[in-house]
């Protein structure tokens, strides 16, 4: 009975009120003052699970332990990647209802690729003008900030990544500020859309020699060899009087501030950058409800270079834990332990290693490959032309334009390129739009496919590889080990904590759906929830007086 009445609080709210009291009837008592959520990249469930006992006590350890974990949650699509995993967690739509669908997709009408944050009215702040044209224009659906933006004009709204995408979809359309990390000359930086210039707290941070010391420094383990879990695979170099280190061909030389995603010093960079943001900008400072939302990246790139079960990415671990246990701490002290909530969890998960030392029943799709030979085989139906104008994100764009120019049947054209894609090794489905838009699937792979599938963003065919299969989208990612994209567990089963004031702790093992974390959010801001909101609110028990 405790975990039922834990599971699910079922609301009943009239209309906002208007004023002062714009919170009542959405939560019992007062919102916390501040609700951090903590969105770490690439992180699968099953890697905390297994290395928490080398875990510190004030990290991720104080946030499992104390918190309410949710050991079942997943997202329930298939195409899950940074983008469509941030905008989910933030507004409770599938991507079928919120519309980013992938980092990119292809504007039918005028066959260029459409970047989820790319906007050309807009020019870099902090930064080269054209390389920080970056907004929230795309997104279509409100947020959990827009609505606590709503509900008061003077809440806060941050968000804080090392990519701009992370950072500006993670803020919704309407926030307080957004910043990301400029690689090339190492600063926090954000675009026009947000502010004409940096606040003076920020340009004194990029000033610091904190990033200076993060670019050249060597990346050392946490502990002794023997004491990691994750040994598959590794670049490491032995160091004669260090013993271990991590010292490889990866790491950044002459202050090469590209480099820092690749090491854990990326993820350092931003909680120190988090830090001074809850200083700077007082949030958690007075009875208004702020939001802070920071994406941490880095371990997506180690993952991917060095393999998903990699003492690389394992010791990136270890030291994330010891950056989050130092944001905790600040929290502790600026904002005070009964006034702040938490939310640690994931965009997305990752693959198993592709290549050496991989599993047998893995593989590499080349994307390249099959789109030269689906425009072959259709040419040899239908006569010479460019038939596929685009294949991106497992998803084939057929030219539209020209089919309706010979006058020929989409349907007939989607179902034959279908057929034809289940020929090639690692294809394990193949689902045509018009399948899609025409019928309703309530379980299964195809229910994850159509909860990923948006008409005006989504493709002529949607290809699903077999498990533990990754593709390769160009001959550039031919380093790549892993990778994500997929309906499976390891890419849809992530961690999902609640913790901080009046939460309670306890583990609850029914299944959650990703898109009830926003409602959840909502139920403990005391807002309203976002206009496209499918998700229900969790039991997560949160009584403050």
């Amino acid at each position: 009975m405790q975990k039922l009445r834990n599971l699910i609080i079922l609301l009943t709210v009239g209309l906002l009120p208007i004023g002062a009291g714009a919170y009542d009837g959405y939560t019992e008592g007062t919102p916390p003052r501040l609700v951090v959520e903590i969105i770490v990249s690439h992180m699968r469930y099953d890697y905390l699970a297994r290395i928490y006992g080398n875990m510190s006590r004030n990290g991720f350890r104080r946030l499992i332990d104390g918190g309410t974990s949710y050991t079942s949650a997943r997202y329930n699509y298939m195409f899950t990647h940074n983008s469509p995993g941030i905008v989910t967690l933030m507004s409770g739509a599938q991507p079928a209802g919120h519309g980013i669908i992938g980092d990119r997709w292809i504007n039918y009408t005028t066959g260029e690729v459409v970047g989820a944050t790319c906007d050309s009215t807009v020019i870099g702040v902090g930064c080269n003008e054209d390389e920080g044209r970056f907004s929230p224009r795309q997104m279509i659906v409100s947020t959990v900030g827009d609505e606590l933006r709503r509900a008061d004009t003077l809440a806060k709204v941050v968000s804080i990544a090392y990519d701009p995408e992370s950072a500006v979809l993670g803020g919704g359309t309407d926030p307080s500020s957004v910043y990301w990390f400029d690689g090339r000359y190492g600063r926090m930086v954000t675009s026009t859309y947000y502010a004409d210039t940096l606040p003076s707290w920020v340009v004194r941070f990029n000033e610091r020699d904190e990033r200076l010391d993060y670019a050249a420094a060597i990346w050392h383990v946490t502990m002794s060899h023997d004491d990691y879990i994750f040994k598959k695979s590794s670049a490491i170099m032995l160091d004669t009087m260090l013993k271990f280190s991590f010292d490889n061909i990866f790491r950044p030389r002459n202050r090469d501030f590209r480099k820092l995603r690749e090491t854990p010093f990326g993820n350092s960079l931003i909680t120190d950058f988090a830090i001074e943001t809850i200083t700077c900008d007082s949030l958690g400072a007075d009875s208004i409800p702020d939001l802070l939302t920071i994406n941490f990246g880095s371990q997506q790139h180690i993952s991917e270079y060095y393999g998903t079960e990699s003492t690389e990415l394992e010791d990136a671990y270890y030291k994330l834990d010891r950056d989050i246990a130092r944001l905790l701490t600040h929290l502790d002290n600026s904002v005070g332990r009964d006034n702040y909530v938490v939310v640690l969890t994931s965009d997305h998960g990752i693959s198993d290693n592709v290549g050496k030392n991989a599993r047998n029943n893995s593989g590499m799709f080349n994307a390249l490959q099959f789109k030269v030979l689906i425009n072959s085989f259709l040419s040899a139906r239908l006569g010479d032309g460019t038939w596929v104008s685009e294949y991106r994100n497992r998803q084939v764009y057929l030219n539209r334009r020209l089919i309706y120019e010979r006058k020929l049947s989409l349907p007939e054209i989607q179902n034959d390129v279908a057929t034809f894609a289940l020929q090639f090794g690692g294809v394990a489905n193949a689902v045509t739009a018009t399948t899609l838009s025409a019928n309703y699937y309530g379980r299964g792979i195809a229910m994850k496919i159509q909860n990923s599938f948006f008409p005006k963003h989504s493709g002529d065919v949607i290809i699903n590889m077999l498990p533990g299969w990754i593709e390769l989208e160009n001959e550039a990612a031919g380093w790549m080990t892993a990778s994500c994209g997929s309906p499976y567990e390891y890419d849809t089963h992530v961690p999902l904590v609640f913790y901080g004031s009046g939460i309670e702790s306890i583990r609850i093992e029914h299944p959650v759906d990703m898109i009830d974390v926003a409602p959840t959010l909502c139920d403990i801001l005391g807002i309203s929830r976002p206009n496209a909101c499918e998700g229900e609110t969790l039991g997560v028990t949160c009584q403050r007086q």
